[in-house]
């Protein structure tokens, strides 16, 4: 068994989770309130998607989306969830009757993407203020990934570093 070859594989294994990490879920994960802007409008075209998704190892799982725009702006509001072989999801459906009743909403997005047309919904509010969809909510899906893509990736460089530098045994010769 050559160690040196798999070493060196959890050595790219470990900065591709890293990267994953940081690229994909830190942006997220790492976003204060303090630096999010309300967009408020008429709530239009309110719809849930359902859709199969084949993964490469021949299984499936569905993914719902809720969709929604407000009037005020140009952007389409999106949440994503993998909801594995339900095939119903009672959290967007709800949520998407309770807009529906609203008529009006107030998003919670990054100001920097203010001008985007797929922004990220950090918060929702109904027209009388009330939470719809939280911000701890929001961020729950990216904690999880970062902390597993994180953990690869530490895991993997570590592997690395141990077989690199670990003392060999002497071999007595007598």
């Amino acid at each position: 068994m050559d160690r040196a070859y798999y070493a060196e594989k959890g050595l790219f294994v470990g900065i591709t989770a890293l990267i994953c990490a940081f690229y994909f879920f830190a942006p997220t994960l790492f976003t204060f309130k303090s630096s999010l802007v309300t967009r408020s409008g008429e709530v239009t075209d309110v719809k849930t998607f359902y859709n199969r998704v084949e993964s490469s190892r021949g299984g499936s799982s569905i993914k719902s989306e809720l969709k929604f725009t407000l009037k005020s702006s140009e952007s389409v509001y999106v949440l994503i969830k993998n909801i594995g072989q339900s095939g119903y999801n009672s959290r967007f459906e709800k949520l998407a009757t309770e807009l529906k009743n609203s008529k009006e909403a107030t998003v919670w997005i990054k100001e920097k993407q203010m001008d985007e047309f797929k922004p990220t919904v950090f918060q929702i509010a109904d027209r009388n203020g009330e939470i719809l969809y939280d911000f701890k909510e929001s961020k729950s899906k990216s904690k999880f990934g970062f902390l597993i893509s994180f953990g690869v990736g530490v895991f993997g460089i570590g592997l690395y570093l141990f077989h690199k530098y670990r003392k060999k045994p002497a071999h007595n010769k007598t």
